[in-house]
This record gives structure tokens, sequence and C-alpha cells, in this order.
């Protein structure tokens, strides 16, 4: 085996995909979509080779962080950061997957000094159960398996839930609401669509948008190729009162960004949304829909099961050993700072 380093797939990119496919959890930031589309750095795409047939991979980005002569490398999963990719892993062929993860593991501890910090791995992954000792945090993602028709998959969600589907639903059609896929050749408008919603509904609480041009070129190139769908309810007058964004990998459907109006008019749209879009996942054969990184209470409503993401970080050579360990020493002391700086600064400090 050899492993090639390279900043794209080049003309690998349809192997890639096969191989990402036949993982046992397909991530979709691990498709040629993303790769290296979404990175924030410099990418580093490694190919693990048989002869000239792709049997492994894994990809980073690469940095570097600090000034000058001081400065140091760090690797990060591809993406990391504002556009969170999650349950990453290496992908392998099974019969060369020990020799992959030791030829990924060889690049990340390769001679010189760097800070290797990986978010979103996927804690059962085999990159994940590598660098176990190395693990610094750990956060949920909940996910539900679909059954054969949406009905039954309606059936098992709350009551309340229900109801508001119900209701928000027959308000829409009253009002000439209706709900519709978006074509590949329409990506433009849509992920404009998505980009003013999600704004307008969340605005500085979410981080999503400082990374929206990279993102964005990352989705128009997965629209044209299916990894990406975007889902709208458009209002009577054709403006869209409701979007989301999903990624599909396999039989998998992942839910990745959503917008809607703020107008009372239409409350519960992004319910109703949410309702179709699982039940064209249905439809179309899919196994699952995801719900990736986070335990905010809303995914309760929709998932029934739950995985496990891990962010490692270690530092190779004394530079990155010494700057991981500052750091993983600030971390444990950071409340402590804070609990004693709200001390100082409450009633009665002088």
């Amino acid at each position: 085996m050899r492993v090639v380093v390279q900043t794209d797939l080049g003309a690998r990119g349809e192997a890639w995909d096969e191989l990402v496919g036949r993982q046992p959890l397909p991530s979709p930031f691990l498709l040629s979509w993303w790769v290296p589309t979404a990175a924030g750095a410099a990418p580093s795409v490694l190919l693990c080779l048989d002869g000239d047939r792709l049997v492994g991979g894994a990809a980073f980005e690469v940095d570097r962080i600090g000034r000058g002569p001081a400065s140091l490398e760090r690797v990060r999963s591809l993406g990391q950061g504002t556009l969170a990719p999650d349950h990453l892993d290496l992908i392998a062929e099974p019969d060369h997957a020990d020799h992959v993860r030791d030829r990924v593991l060889g690049w990340l501890r390769r001679p010189g000094s760097r800070m290797v910090d990986l978010d979103g791995l996927a804690a059962d992954g085999r990159l994940a159960r590598a660098l176990a000792s190395f693990e610094i945090e750990r956060t949920g993602a909940p996910w539900a398996p679909l059954p054969d028709d949406a009905a039954t998959y309606l059936a098992d969600r709350k009551g309340q839930v229900r109801s508001t589907i119900g209701r928000s639903r027959k308000r829409m059609e009253k009002a000439g609401v209706t709900s519709r896929r978006v074509p590949a050749g329409d990506a433009g408008p849509a992920l404009d669509a998505l980009a003013r919603l999600h704004d307008g509904r969340w605005s500085d609480d979410s981080a999503f948008l400082g990374g929206w041009e990279r993102f964005r070129r990352a989705a128009e190139v997965g629209m044209s190729s299916g990894a990406v769908v975007v889902h709208e309810l458009v209002g009577p007058d054709g403006d869209v009162i409701a979007t989301e964004l999903d990624l599909v990998a396999g039989d998998r459907m992942a839910f990745y960004q959503a917008g809607r109006s703020t107008d009372r008019e239409w409350r519960g749209a992004g319910s109703v949304l949410k309702a179709d879009v699982i039940g064209q996942a249905i439809a179309d054969g899919d196994r699952e829909y995801d719900l990736l990184r986070g335990d905010e209470s809303y995914k309760s409503d929709w998932a029934s099961e739950r995985r496990e993401l891990v962010r490692v970080r270690f530092g190779v050579g004394p530079i990155g050993r010494t700057v991981v360990a500052g750091a993983a020493g600030w971390r444990r002391a950071a409340p402590f700072v804070e609990r004693a700086r709200e001390r100082l600064s409450g009633p009665g400090a002088s």
C-alpha cells in the first residue's frame, strides 16, 4: 500500500464516493461534494492505494496557529468549526482497514511539531477508537430509524407534535401554501432563501452563516449530484416561507440546516415541512433520518435513537505536546477562573 496526499480527489471522486457508501455508517461529510470544497484551510486528502486501486483514505485540513517562528501546524477535520461536520472517520475496504488506519495515524504522527485536533469523529469509528486516549469532548447525535410508510413514523411521534403538524397543515393548505423539493437547477435561489430565512430566524445565535460562502460552493456541487436536497414551503405569493436542507449518504438522510419566516401567520411551518421531508425520504427508500450533532430539545420530537460523537486532541513533537498540555490545563482551570471573576465582580466587590 502507498499513500498519496493531495489537495483534492482528482480523478478518484467516483471511486471515493463508492467506498464511502460501503462504510458501516456512511457520512455525507465524507463524500466528494464536501471534500475538499468545504475546507476552511489547506485540504490534505490521503489516498491509500493498492497498486492503482483506491482502498482507503481520510480527509483533513491543515493551517498554522500562532505567528512567525512560534507558529504551529494544526490538523483538523475537513470543514471543522463553523460548518460542524460529523460522523467522520477514515474510509477503507474491510480487508485493508487495519493498514489504512495505521497509515493515516502514521501521517498524523509524522516527524515535526503539530497539534492534531479532530472534532466530529464517530465514536465507534476506526479513527476515534484508535485515538480514544486523547478524547476531550463527547456529544450526542439523535436519529430515527424510518419505517416503510410515513403514517407509521408519525404515529410514533408525541401527540403534541402530531397535533401541531395537523393543525398547521390545514391552515396552510387553506392559505394556498405548497410544498416542493427544489430541482438542482434552482440551487441558486434556494440557497439564497435558506440564507435569508436562517438569518431572519436565528441571526447572531447561529454561527452557520460565518462559513456561508464555503458551504454555498459545496452545496451547489452537492445539489447537482443529489447528495444535497432542499425542500421548501412556498406561500401563495410565491415567497419561500420555510426551507430545509438535508444531506444524503447511502440510505441515510441527515438534517443539516433550515430557516423559516417569523411571521405569526406561518407558525408551525417548520414542523409541516419536516414532516414532508421525512415522508419523502421514506418514499425514496431511506432507512434513517439523522439530526446530526447536538441534543437540542426539539430533536426529541423527531428522533428515538442516539449516537456519540467525539473530539480528540493531541500534540506531536515537543512544541506540539507543550501547546496541547497548556490548552488542557487552561480547559481544566477555566471554570474556576470564571467563578472567581463572578465573585470579584458581584455585589460588594471593590
